[in-house]
């Protein structure tokens, strides 16, 4: 009778922690929480980190419409072997927060200076992100 009871309060508190963390990731987006990763997603970035800069897009993730997930990898990893230091700015116009994801405008400058004859790059545009909640998490699911 005891080893029922135990097994019940078992599957009990389960169930209540699977509910808990379901419910987190469905809560609403706000745009705080949406700035906030931005600026997150500007310093990971700046510091030249392939691993930690990964963390926050979605292994769904697209970019440019059309690259997936690896192929931003490759990408990335490309970029931040040639670069030797990294400045980024990045404009927000408008964040537009939904229940399970927010999407974010703005226009990025960015002053890369390669490794290779200390030369300089300066790239600009309008970039655009669409963020999803992954496991409590905001992650990346497109960016433009």
């Amino acid at each position: 009778m005891k080893k029922k009871i135990s097994i019940w309060v078992f599957l009990w508190i389960l169930i209540l922690s699977l509910d808990i963390s379901s419910s987190e990731s469905r809560r609403e987006v706000t745009q705080e929480e949406a700035k906030q990763f931005i600026e997150e997603y500007i310093q990971r970035f700046m510091k030249l980190d392939l691993g930690s800069y990964m963390e926050l897009f979605s292994k769904q993730a697209i970019e440019n419409r059309v690259l997936p997930y690896a192929d931003i990898e490759e990408a990335y990893r490309r970029t931040i072997q040639k670069t030797q230091s990294l400045l980024y700015k990045m404009t927000l116009y408008s964040i537009e927060p939904y229940t399970y994801s927010a999407f974010v405008r703005g226009r990025y400058e960015i002053v890369q200076r390669l490794k290779k004859k200390d030369r300089v790059v300066n790239l600009s545009g309008e970039i655009q992100f669409y963020l999803i909640r992954e496991n409590s998490f905001l992650k990346i699911r497109e960016i433009n």
